[in-house]
């Protein structure tokens, strides 16, 4: 099993927002994890629209120090984008979750740091393989 975790922007505002209800539950979940942090731009995008200056920058500053590591999407990766935004278009995907799932088939793992229990109970991996939803709260 890979010990590689994807990191989704409900994960990353409750970090980086002191006033988020789930603020606690994201450092300690953070604290205790013994993984690899993957995530892709649009998570970082969708992040930073959520946090004020201050978080934005500590957020920036988090991804600098190598906490997580950011995969580029190129041109060649479009074509499975579209895929998965097609598969899941009834569920209204936004471009953040189709290219966690997109990275998800590219670092090999189904582990995903979440607050996003209805879309990531529907989405598979993939290779098929339903997701784990390895941050989760009695808040969330």
């Amino acid at each position: 099993m890979t010990n590689t975790v994807l990191v989704d922007s409900g994960f990353t505002i409750a970090l980086f927002d002191p006033h988020d209800p789930l603020h606690d539950s994201a450092k300690k979940t953070l604290s205790n994890l013994n993984a690899r942090l993957r995530t892709v731009w649009p998570v970082i995008v969708e992040t930073s629209f959520f946090l004020g200056p201050k978080g934005k920058s500590s957020f920036l500053r988090w991804i600098e120090r190598g906490a997580v590591t950011v995969r580029a999407i190129e041109i060649t990766d479009i074509d499975a984008l579209i895929s998965i935004l097609n598969r899941y278009a009834d569920q209204r995907i936004d471009l953040a979750d189709a290219c966690l799932i997109w990275l998800a088939g590219q670092e090999k793992t189904h582990r995903v740091l979440t607050t996003d229990r209805r879309d990531f109970s529907v989405y598979r991996a993939p290779d098929g393989r339903p997701f784990e939803r390895v941050w989760l709260t009695d808040e969330a």
